[in-house]
């Protein structure tokens, strides 16, 4: 049996084929590709057929749209599909460089005993075109110094960065649920990386995450109260999950992170009620960064009359 599964949990069509192809393409074909299909209403399996002679695939559409409800238990579903013991959960929009299962079982062999694996993550856009690409990987980087440099903003982060052992992800039931799935991966990979203590880099050719208009509940601003409330929680998960009393590179990324998702993410569309809850949830984190939010934000957006 093959050591790795690459889950994909399957809804859109348009860019599957770009990332059937990159699958396709690995030079080292030992893998079971499992796509879920969320009872999407584009034909999925048009596209999957195409694949199934180059690649070993186990297909199956679930009777209920359950992503539209609640996206994180579709993923969990799909990762039930599989059987191997290493997972590669993707996207059905994103690209693999082609030789990243050779290069996971090259780093694999070195470090026989990890759990959590990490690839450069690079960004791209619609057309393929690159927006961004994170700096080169330390061989460890520690739970700490992975979720601070993301919520700082020194990197991006997406799922598709990260290889687990099934074993790691029953170790830590799964993913941290928040409304929409914002803000689960950054809590369940740093989780991940607390067990395991810390994450081993697959050096070379990053994995290309898309960032496409209409695509990702990124750009989406319909969806900015669902996102306040899933930052809310989860702040208060992280004062729960995070020995935070003494980290001040952690208290100056919480206040980055609160910052850019009130300019970049909600795009200043955002009530005074927002703001303050924002800021009372890192209050007893950082009293000083949590003030410092409020009357700078709350004057702008005064300003702005928004």
């Amino acid at each position: 049996m093959n050591k790795l599964a690459i889950v994909i949990p399957a809804f859109k069509i348009r860019f599957l084929s770009q990332t059937l192809d990159s699958i396709a393409r690995q030079s080292c074909k030992d893998f079971t590709l499992y796509i879920g299909d969320d009872n999407s209403p584009d034909d999925i399996y048009s596209v999957v057929r195409e694949y199934e002679d180059v690649i070993d695939i186990v297909y199956k559409k679930f009777p209920e749209n359950l992503g539209s409800k609640d996206l994180l238990s579709h993923w969990e579903r799909c990762i039930d599909m599989a059987l191997e013991p290493y997972i590669f959960f993707f996207s059905d929009d994103d690209i693999m460089p082609f030789d990243i299962v050779s290069r996971f079982y090259d780093t694999l062999s070195k470090y026989p005993q990890k759990e959590f694996f990490r690839i450069q993550l690079a960004v791209v856009s619609e057309r393929n075109e690159l927006i961004s690409t994170n700096s080169c990987l330390k061989d460890t980087v520690t739970a700490e110094e992975m979720l601070c440099d993301k919520l700082f903003g020194k990197m991006n982060s997406a799922a598709c960065e990260f290889i687990f052992s099934a074993n790691l992800y029953h170790k830590v039931k799964g993913f941290v649920h928040f409304p929409l799935a914002w803000c689960s991966d950054d809590a369940t990979f740093f989780k991940m990386a607390q067990e395991a203590d810390g994450a081993i880099a697959i050096h070379g050719y990053p994995v290309l995450w898309r960032n496409a208009e209409g695509v990702n509940i990124s750009n989406d601003k319909s969806y900015n109260k669902e996102k306040v409330t899933a930052t809310l929680m989860f702040i208060r998960w992280l004062r729960e999950n995070y020995s935070y009393r003494k980290d001040r590179y952690f208290k100056q990324s919480l206040y980055r992170y609160i910052r850019c998702l009130l300019r970049e993410t909600l795009q200043w569309n955002y009530s005074n009620k927002d703001l303050f809850s924002l800021c009372k949830s890192i209050y007893c984190i950082t009293p000083r960064y949590s003030v410092k939010l409020f009357f700078k934000y709350l004057r702008f957006h005064r300003h702005k009359a928004i």
